[in-house]
Order: C-alpha cells, then structure tokens, then sequence
C-alpha cells in the first residue's frame, strides 16, 4: 500500500472515503467533514463545492437510480429489456409462494436471495435434489432480510466486479470467497488466524481488507464440505468459508483489469446505462472472462450503487488502479 499511501488522522473512516480524501488534498481540494460517522464529505475548490458520502455517492446519480440498484428484481427488470443476460428465474413477495415452486427448481443448483440486501447478507446456494425443508429454510432466511426475495439459477464460474465511472470501466477485479489454502501440517482456524496477521486486514471497511471471521456462518460452511475448525488441510488445497465473494466477509481482491475481454466492459457499461447510474459496480459471472462473452457461461449479476474503491486501489493480489480521483474528475474538480 505504500504507493498508495493513505492521509494520516482519517483512519477512524472507511477506507474508501480515506482515499477520496487523499485524492483531494493531492490536488489542493478542502475537505471539510460533515459527519464522521456516515462518512460524509463536503470538497471545496474556489467557488466549487460538492457533497460525497461513503466515496461513492454523489450528485451524479438520481435517487432513482439508487432506488433501482438496490433492488435486485428492479434492476433485473431493466436489464433484461435491454437483453443483457441475466440469470433465469422469478421473484416471490411471500413464503407459501416461493415453497410452491419447490419443484421448479428441483433439477438444478439455485441461488435464493434477498431482493434488497447487499455484501452478501441472507444469500443462499441450494443445490441440486435439496430437500424441502432445506429449501424452505434458504428461503425464510432470505425473507427475513426483505419482503421479497429472488430464486434464479446458480451459473458456476468466478464473480467480478466492474467499477463503472462516468463512461468507461477504470477496473475490474475477481472477488474470492473467504479461503484458506492448507500447507499439510496447520489446523483451519491456525490458517485463518495467519492469514488474518497479514496488516491488510482489519474491521469496519477500514482497511484494505477484511479479517476472515469463525462465526457459526463459517462453521456451516466448512461443514457442507466434511470440514471443521481443526480439519488439516493437504498441502495446496483450498478450503472456503464463504459462499458469497465479498470482501467484507474476508474475501480476497485480485486485479482482472487488462485481463477481461472487452466486450465485458462493454456489457458492464450497458447494464449500468440500463440503470440510469454514473457510478455503480457491476458484478458478473463468468467461467470464460477472459473470453469473448457466450451467453451459455455468464450473466450479470446485480448492479451496486455506492461501490467500494479499496478493492482496486488495495487488491490483494495484482495491480493496484487508482479509482477515487476519477470520482473527482467526474465532479468537475481541477
């Protein structure tokens, strides 16, 4: 992180709005802060003034557009009449609905989420011939998060994130589950904690990355795969304590910019268009991203207002992208 040194006395805010500031000091911009607590900025330069909040947010986007982003059916909705490929499948406003079409999706592997939620929060991955009451439970999980949730089809392949500024994709990166990759001799939870020693991680989006937890959501998952705690793993092989990519959940963020096909930013340009939004992230599933897009092995996602810079600025492995002064671009500022 040293050439992308962060400003001292700002470490109590949330890595993305610590980069908008030093941006802003780089080029001789005030930051005044309007509210610690929600990270929120008013930036001055001669007679220029302009309000950010948590990095992202800006006069740029329509409350509208926010309104769209955040619901996942809204914004598959718009998507989909732009014939931008999405994951096939329907929304449910009540329980007794979406159990209904237990047998709908019987044959394959699905995704039950939430319609409003981001980073992951109530998202579950049930497979193949699940039970009923397995289902049911993805599914009552989901509704406690919101007062609808989605069921689509699970498309394998990795998830990345596109960073839409304004006209053009400034980054790309591959978000991995929370994992930990065994050397033959360490117990899981010795893998974690080393891997958490690393001084990148931390809590509360303050850092450029997250620490890996060992909740029960954790523990759940490692037992879907015959795992637990103490399990040792064989030299080399990954073990992942997350099913959804986030790195607010102890992901890792590797840069994929000058990887991706084109036409994939193409398609993350159109679907954030499709949105009405200036500044979102796109996120896309793809087994062939580096590929020219087959409509068989990938889809888009969601569309997500406020995105998050440090995953490019900080990547955990590849090159770092310099993302928060085209924000400030965008606004106009010298």
């Amino acid at each position: 992180m040293d050439s992308f040194a962060l400003p001292k006395g700002y470490e109590d805010l949330e890595i993305s709005t610590q980069i908008i500031i030093r941006d802003a000091i780089s080029r001789k911009i005030e930051v005044e802060i309007i509210d610690r607590g929600e990270n929120f900025l008013r930036l001055k330069q001669g007679n220029h003034t302009e309000f950010i909040k948590e990095a992202s947010k800006t006069r740029l986007d329509s409350l509208m557009s926010y309104l769209v982003m955040e619901n996942k059916i809204a914004s598959k909705l718009v998507l989909s009449e732009k014939n931008i490929r999405v994951p096939i499948g329907r929304n449910y406003s009540n329980l007794e609905s979406a159990l209904a079409d237990f047998n709908t999706f019987q044959d394959r592997k699905k995704v039950i989420k939430p319609a409003t939620t981001n980073f992951g929060i109530g998202i579950g991955i049930s497979p193949v011939g699940d039970s009923f009451e397995s289902f049911k439970i993805f599914v009552e999980r989901a509704l406690s998060y919101s007062s609808s949730v989605i069921i689509e089809e699970f498309i394998e392949g990795p998830e990345y994130r596109f960073l839409v500024l304004g006209d053009e994709v400034v980054a790309v990166c591959n978000r991995v589950p929370a994992n930990v990759r065994g050397d033959g001799k360490s117990s899981i939870s010795d893998l974690v904690a080393k891997k958490n020693d690393d001084p990148r991680r931390g809590e509360g989006h303050k850092t450029a990355l997250e620490k890996i937890q060992m909740t029960e959501i954790e523990k759940e998952i490692l037992q879907s795969q015959g795992l637990d705690f103490s399990s040792v793993l064989p030299l080399g092989v990954t073990a992942y304590l997350r099913k959804n990519s986030n790195i607010s959940t102890g992901g890792d963020s590797v840069d994929f910019t000058d990887m991706v096909h084109p036409d994939f930013k193409k398609i993350a340009l159109d679907s954030a268009r499709a949105a009405g939004a200036t500044i979102c992230g796109v996120d896309i599933i793809s087994s062939q991203i580096e590929k020219k897009p087959d409509l068989d092995t990938f889809a888009v996602l969601e569309i997500n207002f406020n995105p998050v810079l440090y995953i490019h600025e900080f990547p955990y492995m590849g090159t770092p992208r310099t993302v928060g002064s085209k924000i400030l671009d965008l606004l106009g500022f010298d």
